[in-house]
């Protein structure tokens, strides 16, 4: 048995950050599923250039491979508007939920997984073991956009950045087929005052009470 963290949060909200620092904390094994969307993206544009189909992106998710993908690509404003646009698109997330499932089965001995991303809670592990629905205001979330295009060397504004993540929303929210939403028993951490050690600090605390429950229950 493996115990599951479920992360899920809109862009820009934290939830990556917080993920490793708990896979880190806990020595659980790590899952970036946005990197499934965003690696596809990159390899449409590679392939087909902006003008890419919905049937060319369902064929190239038919047979991806995220090993295959230069991580360092996919952090650009550019890949994360069209990863956005391939995440909504229903049979490519038919597609991409059996790899994202296959991460527990990959590590079933491990101690434990976290994973974040947009539908974990509600679609990827519906039962995982606990649960957090991460969010942040949408200036706080630019502002750390900003900081991540600035490392970069991606020249954005501010404007910009808000109108990305605004469509970007709206997007996720509004899909047809597992849109950004909390799950029912998601612990909801809102870090829009606070920094990542305190965030990191109020999980744990929730994490901890839930590992002890479940290593007393499986040891």
């Amino acid at each position: 048995m493996t115990f599951v963290v479920a992360i899920d949060g809109p862009a820009g909200s934290g939830k990556g950050t917080l993920a490793i620092g708990i896979s880190k904390k806990f020595n659980f094994s790590y899952f970036d599923t946005g990197s499934l969307y965003r690696g596809l993206a990159l390899q449409a544009l590679d392939v087909h250039g902006e003008n890419f189909t919905k049937n060319d992106v369902i064929t190239l998710a038919r047979n991806f491979s995220i090993n295959s993908i230069d991580q360092e690509s996919l952090r650009s404003s550019k890949i994360g508007k069209y990863s956005s646009i391939i995440a909504s698109i229903p049979e490519v997330r038919s597609i991409l939920i059996k790899i994202q499932r296959g991460f527990k089965e990959e590590n079933l001995y491990q101690k434990g997984i976290v994973v974040d991303g947009r539908d974990i809670g509600t679609v990827i592990f519906p039962n995982a073991n606990i649960k957090f629905f991460v969010s942040a205001s949408i200036e706080e979330r630019a502002k750390r956009r900003l900081i991540d295009f600035s490392e970069r060397n991606e020249i954005i504004s501010y404007n910009e950045v808000i109108k990305q993540l605004q469509k970007r929303d709206q997007r996720d929210k509004e899909r047809s087929v597992a849109p950004l939403v909390a799950a029912e028993d998601a612990h909801l951490v809102d870090t829009t005052c606070i920094n990542k050690e305190e965030a990191l600090k109020i999980v744990s605390s929730l994490i901890i009470v839930e590992l002890d429950d479940y290593m007393k229950i499986n040891k």
